[in-house]
């Protein structure tokens, strides 16, 4: 491994950041995290260019998975996700058409590709893991590339959309993997991009040592937050809107906020909050009470939002050239 291998140099401003966030990553492993103050950017400690791949391979899913079952097969995770993409929907829908040709970098088994071929003319999907790639073609009945973007026949200026959506985290370089993603929209196209927040409620305004530990790992070799992602879009050639989404449910946040450990129920949590109620009680009281729960979860979000707390952070860009 050589120098230019490795990773601890701010990819917005040059700068070596000194600043630490944490010195243990997930899996009790001893890594630091530096904080770029200036871009307000977290840098893994010796980040590798091997790791961009070594992401997208079933090793990542076995390792890191909190949201499925460690080891989930490809269909599996098509399931799982399947329901919880509106919020992507939501926010691309005015870019939409059945003329509109659609791009989606990092697709895993075609969980958006699924909803979006039904909004638009055309979608391609695009994922290092070939066998992801070839279920979401199977499912979705699109077309898909299991390897890098540009080792593909998509011709670049074709989309009018190209989404990467938890992927620009994993990446060796930012800016330059926004740029290739920009050559593949036409003039005029976007590009929308979701990482998750530097700034998660579950890190910055609840006091969870563990899960501060949980939070970062070895996969991740940057750590987003609401100016460093429009930092990098800007760098990259775009403008947009940044949008805060949360995903898990206020369930999920009051268990780590009482026990500080991961809550077992894998995407459930990302489902509307239920309460366990006795199927004898009244189904007055069982509405009354399901609907108040599901009106916190909505606020809570609402508030984390307006905090800039979420879980996740969304980008709808733009090109400037």
């Amino acid at each position: 491994m050589t120098q230019k291998d490795i990773i601890n140099n701010c990819p917005l401003c040059g700068s070596r950041p000194s600043a630490v966030l944490t010195r243990e990553i997930r899996g009790g492993l001893s890594r630091r995290v530096y904080h770029c103050g200036k871009c307000d950017l977290g840098i893994l400690e010796n980040g590798t260019r091997a790791e961009a791949e070594k992401f997208y391979k079933k090793a990542y899913r076995e390792q890191h998975s909190h949201k499925v079952n460690a080891g989930a097969a490809t269909k599996e995770l098509f399931d799982a996700y399947l329901p919880f993409q509106g919020d992507r929907l939501k926010l691309l829908r005015p870019y939409f058409g059945k003329s509109k040709t659609l791009i989606e970098v990092g697709c895993s088994s075609g969980m958006f590709l699924y909803h979006a071929k039904k909004e638009v003319g055309k979608v391609i999907g695009v994922d290092y893991d070939a066998g992801s790639a070839a279920y979401a073609a199977k499912v979705c009945g699109c077309k898909t590339y299991g390897t890098d973007i540009t080792k593909t026949p998509i011709p670049k200026g074709s989309a009018d959309i190209v989404c990467a959506f938890q992927t620009l985290e994993h990446v060796n370089d930012p800016v330059s993997f926004l740029k290739t993603l920009g050559a593949y929209a036409k003039p005029g196209g976007i590009v929308a991009i979701e990482v998750p927040n530097l700034y998660d409620a579950l890190r910055s305004l609840y006091d969870l040592p563990n899960y501060h530990t949980f939070y970062f790992h070895d996969a991740h070799p940057w750590y987003f937050s609401g100016k460093s992602l429009t930092k990098a879009m800007k760098k990259a050639g775009f403008v947009g809107t940044l949008h805060y989404l949360q995903d898990y449910n206020v369930l999920n946040h009051l268990h780590w906020a009482d026990v500080d450990a991961p809550k077992q129920g894998g995407v459930a949590q990302l489902a509307a909050p239920r309460l366990p109620l006795r199927a004898g009680a009244s189904k007055a009281s069982r509405t009354d009470v399901t609907n108040l729960l599901q009106k916190f979860d909505a606020d809570y979000k609402r508030l984390l939002s307006k905090h800039r707390l979420t879980s996740n952070l969304f980008f709808v860009g733009k090109k400037t050239r």
